[in-house]
């Protein structure tokens, strides 16, 4: 009767804790996520970013990839080239990273459609959720930027979240299963490094749930989850179908020999040993808030097995959904280590499954073990909140002056040195960084578009493959540039690749045009030609 009376009274207490909690919890992820949003919107152009911004902005023009050069699976150009199209925005940098913006917003809701859909608790989903935009890598240039590297997350969420609705309901949901193939899909169309996915996820559809006959699984769940996968492919089936040579020329053989051969030429610092990569890994994995999911999810699953026993506990992993995230996680851990050199975008595949794998290992837990996880749960959530308030406390500040955000500067100060150079809507600028280009209304080069990603590699390109790239390179840039001699020049001086191009810009007499009001000259410079359609240059 006692242990009863205490179980009761500790029941109420965790009730009454958790009432004052929730609202406390609501106010900071808001507050959280609002600093993320001024980082993200303040976050500086990134070299990257000229990439996919350009790509998108000038895709109804030409071909990705012969024309272009884009160098990945086709969705994010042609997300970014529909949006471009409908809002009709001067503001590309801005416009991409509030898309980027949404993606973080969706990702959130996965774990919170996730956490709902398992029945873990609203402090383990708060607490992923915090775990997620407390994460240091992504509060850097792979979750900050306009690219590839952080999108695919929160569609993998969905098709998780939807693949659980498939399977896990009193019958299977085909349409459940037909969603989960068609995130997949897209989320593999943003990266090619998820094509791990597509395998984990078919593998769970013939396997589970294991009292089901096969023959149901295969009808109810996998051949939809397939068709669903066929549905949300289509962007680079496409592309494949009409074009296979060039697509796998500018994909797979330019990742896998142009910029090996570039990263072998070049003094840049890079990571190049198994030793170098498993430095970085360990910066990478083992700090801050990856390194508090990693802890999390390991003491959840050492409190059932002090509670039941070693088997009790080994019992609760053999749960299709935690399996299938622990796949994910192990893929994602290798597939970091094969691209050579190793950057830290590299290693973001296995963190954020960490996380969605704590809510489905808190909801395995019966209601005392819940309870025992509720002290290094908040723990944990609050150590990722104080070692994420760095960087995204200054967000908010950022976020209160619009004018000072990245999207915005960048536009105003392009567009005013192009009217101070007398510059007219598509007149023709050469620029490595072509994002500053567009932003001032100038067209560009198609061998810029992918900004410095194909350049930097022509010398490299076998004469086989020559046929699929519109490029020069700076051996034979001035006499490309002299036979169709653009209006103007942009630089950015920070990028020692782009001196050819200065020199170029002084040796032809281009005069620097700087603002008037300006006390500094920025990170831009504009050269233009003195005799473009007998415009003086100020």
């Amino acid at each position: 009767m006692m242990m009863e009376e205490s179980n009761g009274q500790e029941r109420h207490g965790t009730q009454a804790l958790v009432r004052i909690a929730q609202p406390l919890a609501i106010v900071g992820l808001m507050l959280m996520f609002a600093g993320l949003a001024g980082r993200l919107l303040a976050y500086p152009l990134n070299r990257d970013e000229h990439l996919y911004i350009s790509a998108a902005a000038r895709l109804p023009s030409g071909n990705l990839y012969r024309d272009l050069g884009y160098n990945h699976l086709p969705n994010l150009p042609y997300l970014l080239s529909g949006i471009y199209r409908l809002t009709g925005t001067e503001h590309l940098l801005l416009t991409g990273r509030i898309v980027v913006l949404l993606f973080w917003l969706a990702a959130l809701a996965g774990l919170w459609l996730i956490g709902r859909a398992l029945n873990a608790g609203k402090l383990a989903t708060a607490v992923s959720m915090v775990l997620l935009m407390g994460t240091v890598l992504l509060l850097g240039e792979p979750g900050m930027l306009v690219t590839n590297n952080f999108l695919p997350i929160p569609l993998v969420f969905l098709a998780f979240y939807f693949l659980i609705r498939g399977l896990d309901g009193t019958s299977p949901s085909m349409a459940g299963s037909f969603l989960a193939g068609v995130f997949v899909s897209l989320a593999i169309g943003l990266k090619a490094n998820y094509v791990f996915l597509a395998p984990c996820f078919a593998v769970t559809t013939l396997v589970a749930p294991a009292l089901r006959p096969f023959r149901e699984r295969l009808l109810r769940s996998f051949i939809p989850l397939a068709l669903g996968g066929l549905v949300g492919g289509i962007p680079s089936i496409a592309y494949f179908a009409a074009d296979a040579p060039g697509m796998v020329a500018h994909t797979l053989r330019y990742f896998t020999e142009l910029q090996t051969a570039y990263w072998a030429h070049s003094s840049e610092p890079k990571m190049y040993t198994v030793t170098a990569k498993v430095l970085l890994a360990e910066d990478v994995w083992l700090s801050n808030a990856s390194l508090l999911a990693m802890a999390g999810l390991l003491a959840l699953f050492l409190i059932p097995v002090f509670a039941r026993g070693v088997s009790g506990g080994l019992r609760l992993l053999w749960h299709w959904p935690l399996l299938l995230l622990l796949a994910i996680i192990g893929f994602g851990f290798v597939v970091a280590f094969v691209p050579t050199p190793a950057f830290p975008q590299y290693f973001v595949p296995p963190v954020p499954f960490v996380i969605a794998a704590i809510l489905v290992m808190h909801a395995r837990l019966d209601e005392a073990e819940q309870r025992q996880a509720m002290p290094m749960l908040l723990a944990i959530g609050l150590l990722a909140l104080v070692g994420s308030a760095s960087r995204i406390l200054p967000g908010l500040p950022a976020l209160a002056r619009p004018a000072t955000l990245s999207g915005i500067k960048i536009n105003r100060e392009a567009r005013a040195l192009a009217k101070q150079a007398n510059l007219q809507p598509g007149d023709r600028v050469a620029t490595l960084s072509p994002v500053l280009a567009l932003e001032a209304g100038a067209s560009i080069y198609p061998e810029f578009a992918a900004g410095q990603f194909v350049y930097r590699v022509a010398d490299y390109i076998p004469p086989a493959d020559r046929q699929f790239y519109r490029t020069t390179s700076e051996r034979d840039l001035g006499a490309f540039l002299d036979a169709n001699p653009p209006a103007a020049i942009i630089v950015n001086p920070d990028e020692p690749i782009e001196q050819p191009f200065l020199a170029y810009a002084q040796s032809r007499g281009y005069r620097e045009v700087t603002r008037p009001d300006s006390t500094k000259r920025g990170s831009m410079r504009l050269f233009a030609n003195p005799n473009w359609g007998g415009l003086p240059v100020c």
